[in-house]
């Protein structure tokens, strides 16, 4: 949390939270946690950043889930063994995790590059899953070769993908002098992962956008109004690929809303949510 109240996707990767190291698939991962035991699961994947911690609107879900929230292999802590090459590998130790964890009729979300991994899993298995929410996810390519779908950040200055990933500036500012060597490294290491996994091609799976059909459980797409990463005409592509989804347009918010404006994206992710908990509580009770 900035001096000024404000939430910050950068210094989030820097807070200390308590968080469990999980052996699965030979990856050594991290697992936070919010909420109590007793509320139904929500796992959340975070985006290209880093981790987000302690964020309003991860506290915010906490309230109603308990929220798990891993750290992708390579990413901040966790390691990265040699058998990570891809998303498809990252898809495959996700789908190893739920089962370890037992997850059953979950909420997965995912925001950025969580939000593609969250797509590339449940076009595997939606068995452990009830309901999705994805926030500006990358991953698919809809439009011809010749067109970019999503904007290359990788060759531009900080102040000028600040520009590209946020409505709000402020958000974004992080005095990385007041930071830890070992926050720095989680920091170095997650921006070295999200370059080499969404190297080439870049940021997506052209087969992706094929197999969203296979996406059979409720979905929400959460997208900012004024992303510049991934805008939300590309998002109206997201959303037609899937059956039974619905798209929510955030104003006044770039490539991380739920940064942005969290209360906004939890005042319509809850309800979605809800919805989904009522279901699940009476199908257990029929």
């Amino acid at each position: 949390m900035r001096a000024d109240g404000k939430d910050s996707t950068w210094e989030s990767e820097a807070m200390t939270l308590e968080a469990e190291r999980l052996m699965i698939s030979g990856v050594e991962v991290e697992l936070a946690q919010f909420g109590g035991d007793e509320r139904p699961d929500l796992l959340y994947l975070h985006g290209g950043l880093g981790p987000e911690r302690s964020t309003v609107f991860l506290q915010g879900l906490a309230q109603q889930f308990r929220v798990l929230a891993p750290t992708h292999p390579g990413f901040g802590a966790s390691s990265w063994p040699q058998h990570i090459r891809s998303v498809s590998d990252l898809a495959l130790f996700y789908l190893d995790l739920a089962d370890h964890l037992q997850l059953r009729d979950a909420v997965l979300v995912g925001s950025c590059f969580g939000g593609w991994l969250a797509a590339e899993i449940l076009t595997r298995s939606t068995a452990r899953f009830g309901r999705l929410v994805l926030i500006d996810a990358l991953g698919a390519k809809f439009s011809d070769r010749l067109t970019r779908d999503i904007t290359d950040i990788h060759g531009l200055s900080e102040a000028e993908v600040t520009e590209i990933l946020y409505y709000n500036r402020a958000h974004a500012m992080a005095d990385y002098a007041g930071l830890p060597d070992e926050a720095l490294h989680g920091i170095a290491r997650s921006r070295e992962a999200f370059a080499y996994f969404g190297w080439k091609p870049y940021m997506h799976n052209p087969s992706l956008r094929h197999w969203l059909h296979r996406i059979d459980v409720p979905t929400l797409l959460v997208w900012g109004a004024q992303d510049r990463f991934v805008s939300a005409d590309y998002a109206k592509h997201y959303a037609e690929a899937i059956p039974n989804s619905e798209l929510y347009i955030v104003p006044e918010a770039g490539h991380f809303p739920h940064v942005e404006q969290p209360e906004r994206v939890l005042d319509r992710v809850l309800p979605f949510l809800s919805v989904a908990e009522g279901a699940m509580q009476q199908g257990a009770s029929a």
